[in-house]
């Protein structure tokens, strides 16, 4: 037999561990969370900041200003920055930055963007920087896709663990309704049953194998008062010695009721919160009025 006390302290310490480990998951998922929002809106932004000079230089290239071209070029060193900071950032896998390194060439679009006017053919080196803008212009967004991907990915792979361990939580907690109900409801319905056949007082009560320690140890300690009861009805016997011996029982019975009462409201309040049905509520409160029932007799002893 099992004890429902060692049972229950199981389940309450198993449910514990598993709603902190989701607390901590859920607090590692924000953490996260923040810190790839910021990557995605440094990568929107060093976007944005390339657009613009791009198409600064474009319209540039259009009405052929070469000094216009050489101003906005300048402006390279701010995205250079955005660039570098963007590197900086270690949740960022150590492939991509590398690549990042050698794809990203800002040293060459200014040097190429200035060569405009210390060359005289204009024309050939504004198609050479228009190609290497283009070239730039599709890496960064290529990139982009690929790095917002890989962090919904990541939180994608927390949130599953953090399902999965929600899940353990559900299946402790039924599993724990369900042992409650083989190993004390079951049992104690069929002691309920037994209590209204005279028979009991001179049979005494039955339980079965697979009952709880509590519940067993509620039956041995009545069949134990019936059969002294039945012993002080005998002539001759020593009433002073069964006389305490029948206080004891009935102290023990008294106490091993109000644990059954207890742990009757404690399934019946589990049943009403998880909304199974009236049924094993009227049955649990039938347990509870048996159990305040031997409870009264005893006193009346």
């Amino acid at each position: 037999m099992c004890s429902l006390k060692k049972s229950g302290y199981l389940a309450f310490m198993g449910v514990t561990a598993l709603l902190a480990m989701v607390i901590i998951l859920g607090i590692r998922q924000y953490q996260l969370t923040e810190r790839y929002n910021t990557i995605i809106s440094q990568s929107e932004m060093m976007i944005f900041q390339f657009s613009t000079i791009r198409e600064q230089i474009t319209t540039a290239l259009i009405e052929k200003d070469w000094e216009k071209i050489v101003n906005a070029a300048d402006h390279l060193k701010e995205l250079n920055s955005s660039v570098a900071r963007f590197q900086e950032n270690t949740l960022i896998p150590s492939e991509y930055r590398l690549d990042m390194a050698r794809q990203i060439d800002l040293a060459g679009l200014v040097i190429a963007s200035k060569e405009i006017l210390s060359n005289g053919d204009e024309i050939t080196k504004s198609l050479l920087l228009q190609d290497k803008l283009r070239t730039l212009a599709d890496y960064l967004l290529q990139f982009d896709r690929i790095i917002v991907s890989q962090m919904r990915a990541k939180l994608v792979q927390f949130q599953t663990i953090m399902i999965g361990a929600l899940g353990a939580v559900i299946c402790l907690i039924s599993f724990s309704l369900i042992f409650l109900y083989k190993k004390a409801m079951i049992p104690l319905i069929r002691l309920t049953a037994q209590t209204e056949d005279l028979q009991v007082l001179e049979n005494g009560l039955v339980y079965d194998k697979y009952a709880c320690t509590e519940v067993a140890t509620f039956a041995d300690s009545v069949n134990n008062l019936l059969r002294h009861i039945s012993e002080n009805q005998i002539p001759g016997t020593n009433t002073q010695g069964h006389s305490e011996q029948l206080a004891t029982i009935i102290n023990e019975s008294n106490n091993l009721s109000n644990g059954i009462i207890n742990y009757a409201q404690l399934l019946k309040d589990s049943y009403r919160e998880a909304d199974i049905g009236t049924e094993e509520t009227k049955i649990l409160q039938s347990i509870i009025e048996a159990a305040e029932r031997i409870a009264l007799l005893n006193k009346n002893i």
